[in-house]
């Protein structure tokens, strides 16, 4: 009963949020992804990692495809899902745009065509970008009902910070969660940059619990030295977002 109760929670709310993603217009989930790559690329822990777990945003999500480059540019490893038959999420690595199998993949997905690294590989990322549709700042974060992110975010250390992207009013007072819910412990948003949840710290925070510079549920500021969106030399390039309509497909 607890779990019907649950379930029938999440699909209510999945239906208004997927319903609000769905009046935003091309231009605000473009102008939603630029704000997103500069609060992503400001992070101190961004700077550090060496391999990050990323994703292509699909349909109505923000835009995420020249984040993706970004950070390939930048010299990080870059990994990107790709989804085994079970709905578990296997991981490739990002080596540019060419990179990228033409024919989306079984959820919707432009995967990466270099070979898989195994379901584990996401357990050797530093950093984490994680899709959602909402979470709250107990850090509980509403998927598409797959499970796939579930699973993959139980593989991860608990020092990694795993950052869920979404739009500024994504991050709501609650959201239905059960005990095989995982956590994130950031979101990223347009409007308000970086938000740590639930008390949430990494390696590198002080032992009171506050990283250097930052308080618990506050949102980072951006740099002043970088406008939203805008790269210079080589990141500037410019990469197609694959979809631009809503996908039904859960994840």
């Amino acid at each position: 009963m607890v779990a019907q109760r649950l379930a029938k929670q999440k699909v209510t709310l999945r239906k208004e949020l997927k319903s609000a993603r769905a009046a935003l217009s091309a231009a605000d989930r473009a102008a939603a992804g630029r704000a997103l790559l500069t609060a992503i690329l400001d992070l101190p822990e961004t700077g550090m990692a060496g391999t990050v777990a990323a994703y292509l945003g699909i349909g109505t999500e923000p835009q995420t495809a020249a984040l993706v480059f970004a950070l390939w540019k930048r010299g990080s490893y870059v990994l990107l899902p790709v989804v085994r038959p079970d709905h578990d999420l296997d991981w490739a690595s990002y080596e540019g745009p060419d990179s990228l199998a033409q024919v989306p993949g079984p959820l919707g997905l432009l995967e990466p065509t270099e070979p898989p690294r195994g379901t584990g590989a996401i357990a050797s990322a530093d950093l984490v970008l994680v899709p959602a549709l909402a979470a709250d700042r107990q850090g509980n974060r509403l998927g598409r009902g797959a499970g796939c992110y579930d699973r993959a975010l139980a593989r991860v250390g608990p020092e990694v910070p795993t950052i869920a992207l979404l739009y500024d009013h994504e991050l709501i007072d609650q959201v239905p969660a059960g005990p095989h819910d995982q956590k994130v412990r950031a979101v990223a948003r347009p409007g308000e940059g970086i938000t740590w949840l639930g008390g949430q710290r990494t390696q590198r925070d002080r032992p009171d619990g506050r990283s250097p510079g930052r308080s618990p549920g506050r949102s980072l500021s951006r740099s002043p030295s970088r406008s939203p969106g805008k790269l210079a030399g080589p990141l500037a390039e410019p990469v197609a977002e694959p979809f631009a309509r809503e996908s039904s497909h859960p994840r």
